[in-house]
């Protein structure tokens, strides 16, 4: 993956992040209360079966393979053991998925047709998209990603920009793909130093905090209050960063 600033242009390392538990998980076993082992799986709550179309009437007969007695339906429970996707047409054909052309629907109940979104290869931030490091408190992060390179010389560049980045308390806002559908996030690229070492992390989010229940502060401010800038809209990525430089202005 390439990386992408008005200061350098790199080939990067792309990898999701580590995690630490540190609230462990006990090791937990079920059992019946007459100490009968438990496990939970997976059981069929509705199901069909189609031919040409239709939807066929069922009747399915199950026996007990040591008695060879009939059992009734309504008495055994179907677990989901494998499964597969198939997409059928409105025939009750089997469709491949290069056969296929997607249609977004529009409130006029026009259709047109789309495409899904190209898996993102150059992740660039231009200058205006430097925003306050504030900007990244007013959305949930959905996933983290490291940016890195092993060759020094890239590793340089890197950092002289993370330095740069940090002198001013500022993330890189833009928008990311992972290309496998319709689904696009909004990423902020963030320098992080921790032990002498330092990285460069993308965090990417579809979902910004609401609040319901903010109040007004009842006595006068006795110390200075680092806000975060109040973001209205998401899309286009423009008003975002707009909106950012605004609030640190006033």
């Amino acid at each position: 993956m390439k990386l992408k600033t008005s200061n350098m242009e790199v080939e990067v390392k792309y990898k999701k992040v580590g995690n630490k538990l540190v609230t462990p998980i006990p090791s937990i076993v079920s059992r019946t209360l007459d100490g009968v082992p438990v496990q939970q799986v997976r059981v069929v709550g509705d199901r069909k079966f189609v031919w040409r179309g239709k939807e066929l009437a069922v009747e399915i007969k199950l026996v007990d393979p040591d008695s060879e007695k009939q059992i009734p339906s309504s008495e055994a429970l179907e677990i989901l053991e494998h499964y597969k996707y198939m997409l059928l047409d409105a025939n009750g054909n089997a469709v491949n998925d290069d056969d296929v052309q997607d249609f977004i629907v529009k409130q006029d109940g026009t259709e047109e047709p789309v495409r899904p979104f190209d898996r993102t290869e150059v992740i660039e931030v231009p200058e205006e998209n430097w925003v306050p490091s504030t900007s990244i408190d007013e959305f949930l992060i959905t996933s983290i990603y490291e940016l890195f390179h092993p060759d020094k010389k890239i590793a340089r560049l890197l950092w002289e920009e993370a330095e740069r980045r940090m002198r001013k308390d500022q993330v890189g806002l833009t928008t990311f793909s992972h290309g496998r559908g319709y689904k696009q996030y909004f990423a902020f690229l963030c320098p992080v130093v921790k032990e002498g070492k330092f990285v460069w992390l993308l965090k990417l989010t579809d979902t910004q905090i609401e609040y319901q229940h903010m109040q007004e502060i009842p006595s006068e401010v006795k110390i200075p209050i680092k806000e975060a800038p109040t973001l209205k809209t998401l899309p286009p990525v423009q008003a975002i960063v707009v909106a950012a430089k605004n609030k640190k202005n006033k």
